[in-house]
């Protein structure tokens, strides 16, 4: 199935270059691009893109406001910014967005990070990975002997599911358990471990090595 790419950034020769890179993939199909925040809106509802490319800056509120709203109508954002810092990171993800990938990542980092997205899945790029993993390091560093995150088997395998971006329904299926079930593990786990966001949750995950950055 060929997935339907808008690229919204406001730098028009990056734009075109993104263009350019997604046109030479033969299961992707680029149907736009727009360079403001009104444009992506219209354009969205216009094209139905499957994944939207957002040039996001971290600190813009306006820019976050827009890839909240993506997510809201059920499109799949691909964060492309300059910036690789953990709390660029937690900001993008907690509006919905589904990846993050930085200007000076590879061009095979962002079809990964398109491709990924599709699918629901969440994807770091390199940088954001490598930001995450040392920040979770300085924060608590390991302790020979200390004891893992307080989680039952079932619970970290939920755990890990949704640090991969998977929804409750996707879960269930993949687990082979009713949706209610996933939902009681998903408000036990955030009991326990005290977190509610899917951020924080993934955060947590990489922590304690439930799953790779």
């Amino acid at each position: 199935m060929t997935l339907r790419v808008m690229v919204a950034y406001r730098h028009k020769v990056i734009s075109e270059g993104l263009g350019a890179l997604l046109r030479n993939q033969p299961d992707l199909e680029l149907v736009g691009h727009v360079d403001d925040g009104d444009s992506t809106r219209e354009s969205c509802h216009a094209l139905r893109p499957d994944v939207v490319v957002l040039g996001v800056q971290a600190q813009n509120q306006d820019d976050l406001q827009l890839a909240r709203e993506l997510s809201a109508h059920a499109i799949h954002t691909v964060a492309f910014t300059d910036q690789a810092s953990r709390s660029a990171v937690l900001r993008v993800l907690d509006t919905g967005a589904r990846a993050f990938v930085c200007i000076s990542s590879s061009s095979q980092e962002l079809l990964a990070g398109v491709r990924a997205a599709a699918t629901g899945q969440v994807y770091l790029c390199q940088s954001a990975a490598r930001a995450m993993v040392e920040s979770v390091r300085r924060e608590q560093p390991h302790q020979p002997g200390q004891g893992r995150c307080p989680l039952g088997f079932r619970e970290e395998q939920v755990l890990r599911h949704i640090a991969s971006g998977l929804s409750s329904k996707e879960i269930a299926r993949h687990m082979e358990i009713s949706p209610s079930t996933v939902e009681v593990h998903r408000r036990n786990i955030m009991r326990k471990v005290g977190l509610h966001k899917v951020a924080e949750l993934t955060r947590y995950a990489i922590r304690n090595q439930l799953v790779s950055a």
